[in-house]
């Protein structure tokens, strides 16, 4: 029985699960402390309703985009298969690469000479992942309701 695509995407570009929980925690964290920053801000702005939730929500997609730009970096002009996401993270699909073909030979995602792996649905690990609406929400709602109640 030929290999499914999902296991010719880890044979040839194998995800270590240390690594990847390692990212993961990582990702959390940096959403944890950045998202109770962000409360205390909208504390001491006094922003109250709606328009602390709008500020909570638009810090958090800056901040994916920081990480995306600034740690991950988009197809970077150097073609390395290290500065793309799927490197670094697993996706919805289990670590499926796209464009990959039953040779093993990748067609999609080439920069530069060399192919960037690009696993379906790893860009939802960077902007939803780490906890955005669980752990990190939270820690916004407490370091907004703490720094807010004790300055009026």
């Amino acid at each position: 029985m030929p290999p499914t695509q999902q296991e010719l995407s880890l044979l040839i570009h194998p995800l270590v699960p240390e690594s990847v929980q390692h990212n993961n925690r990582v990702l959390s964290q940096l959403r944890s402390l950045t998202a109770f920053l962000l409360g205390i801000t909208a504390g001491i702005l006094g922003l109250q309703s709606a328009s602390g939730f709008t500020f909570y929500f638009v810090g958090t997609i800056f901040v994916s985009g920081l990480v995306q730009i600034l740690l991950i970096g988009t197809n970077s002009p150097s073609g390395g298969a290290e500065d793309n996401i799927g490197a670094y993270f697993p996706g919805a699909s289990g670590g499926e690469v796209e464009g990959i073909d039953g040779t093993g030979k990748i067609h999609a995602g080439s920069s530069g000479g060399k192919r960037a792996i690009n696993r379906k649905g790893a860009w939802r690990d960077i902007w939803l992942g780490g906890g955005v609406m669980g752990e990190a929400l939270s820690g916004f709602i407490l370091g907004w309701a703490g720094v807010g109640g004790v300055l009026r």
